[in-house]
């Protein structure tokens, strides 16, 4: 089973370096989940990472409704981040009434070519999630992150596995929300190929700054401690 983590530092990449990670989600501000970084982040742990990169385009936090001119400015970043050559990108977008839109589904999929395309997890607020799988499958996504509907992967593991077998071995179900050292190693018994955690712990800047939000980087001892079970040497 491979390993993929998500890390919002440049510090954190080149941690990563010489460890059995298969790949890197980047962000930025993962105390709300997630952000798209910059390019010039992007550009830079490029340089730095010997692990293949997705990338995540989400412009906000909140809900995953975006009017059609924020939709637009997704689409110009997924352009920009091929440009880059990243090896993948991980986006999401949902109607007023949490279904897939076909055309949006369309658009990034005829703007991203050459990198793989995966649904994030705005995929937990859709309505019939197994018809949403396969008409992501249909549309060229080749993956979705899922905590099967659920706080935790943890707690949807029976939906991921039935979903698992609604869909095609070129389509991946990648695990997510609450994955760590305790759990990792049932969804490798589930036969799962991948899982995605960003084992983070708080840090604290000391700097007492009156607006701080909270800061995350990797726990490398959690991170190890998954590693060592997932691929024991």
């Amino acid at each position: 089973m491979k390993i993929e983590v998500c890390i919002n530092r440049l510090e954190d990449v080149k941690t990563l370096r010489n460890k059995a990670v298969d790949r890197i989600e980047l962000c930025i501000e993962l105390y709300c989940g997630g952000l798209t970084p910059s390019l010039a982040m992007v550009e830079q742990a490029l340089k730095i990472s010997t692990i293949p990169i997705h990338v995540l385009v989400r412009p906000r936090s909140g809900n995953f409704v975006y009017s059609k001119t924020t939709i637009d400015s997704m689409l110009k970043i997924c352009k920009q981040l091929e440009q880059l050559e990243v090896q993948g990108i991980v986006t999401g977008v949902l109607n007023p009434s949490r279904k897939l839109d076909p055309e949006v589904l369309k658009l990034f999929r005829n703007t991203v070519q050459n990198s793989a395309l995966y649904f994030h997890r705005a995929f937990d607020e859709i309505i019939n999630p197994e018809r949403a799988l396969l008409e992501l499958q249909n549309f060229g996504f080749d993956g979705v992150l899922t905590s099967g509907q659920q706080k935790t992967a943890m707690e949807g593991i029976e939906q991921l596995v039935s979903w698992q077998q609604l869909i095609s071995s070129k389509f991946t179900i990648l695990p997510g929300s609450g994955i760590n050292a305790n759990n990792c190693l049932n969804f490798k018994s589930k036969g799962f190929g991948w899982i995605h955690l960003s084992a983070k712990k708080l840090i604290h800047s000391h700097t007492n700054a009156s607006f701080e939000f909270p800061q995350y980087g990797l726990d490398m001892s959690e991170l190890n401690t998954v590693i060592s079970k997932i691929k024991p040497s």
